[in-house]
């Protein structure tokens, strides 16, 4: 009896090591909403979702990572042995940053891989314009708003880098003008301030910010990237 109760245990081990699982996170002043259509194709393609809902904009960056570090330790506990991977939008890709350099992160999020959609990970310039002005700190909080506000090239770099077991793609946007980027962009954030400091691949796509996530080619490239084995 108990030698089949341990090929049960060991054989549902095995099964859960096997899942495929995809936490997509919404980025700043935003709803899980945002990924929707993530969710909707890796459910076609037998992936296990889950979209975070977070108050972006009522604490700060770290602080949600902390949140998102708890989730996905109850995600490990629901899937024990499967890595847990990654679609991300704008802030939502610091916040994961942050989370996957928390002490609470379980492994699993740090074997999975990771899709950072139009992330801005050296800050930005067009924040930092609107910064000049007290309106948009008004809107934005003293929080997280503030830090993205404000946080000059490369100011990211506090939250820590992504560990070199998980494998990460950027997809950047370049529909967008805004004249305090000197780059292409999306209309936030431009094309160089998406890029992490570590080892990834890149992609571009040609969406705006707001809606880049919405675009099926979006989908389609991190769908490639994510199912690769």
């Amino acid at each position: 009896m108990k030698k089949l109760l341990f090929l049960f245990l060991l054989f549902s081990t095995f099964l859960s090591s096997e899942d495929k699982i995809l936490v997509g996170i919404h980025g700043f002043m935003r709803s899980k909403s945002n990924m929707s259509l993530f969710e909707k194709e890796f459910k076609k393609l037998g992936w296990t979702v889950y979209l975070w809902s977070y108050p972006s904009e009522i604490r700060t960056i770290e602080e949600h990572g902390e949140s998102l570090a708890k989730v996905c330790d109850f995600i490990s506990k629901k899937h024990p042995g499967a890595p847990i991977c990654f679609a991300t939008h704008s802030m939502g890709g610091l916040v994961l940053r942050s989370a996957v350099n928390h002490p609470l992160c379980p492994e699993e999020a740090k074997l999975g891989k990771g899709v950072l959609i139009a992330p801005p990970n050296r800050g930005t310039a067009y924040g930092r314009f609107l910064s000049k002005f007290k309106f948009f700190h008004g809107i934005s909080g003293g929080y997280a708003g503030k830090q993205l506000l404000t946080t000059e090239f490369d100011g990211f770099e506090k939250l820590g880098q992504f560990p070199c077991t998980m494998k990460m793609m950027v997809i950047a946007g370049t529909c967008g003008f805004n004249p305090t980027i000197f780059d292409y962009n999306d209309g936030k954030v431009g094309v160089d301030e998406t890029r992490l400091l570590t080892p990834h691949e890149f992609r571009k796509v040609f969406a705006g910010h707001s809606w880049i996530c919405h675009t099926p080619v979006t989908v389609e490239i991190a769908r490639e990237f994510l199912e690769r084995k």
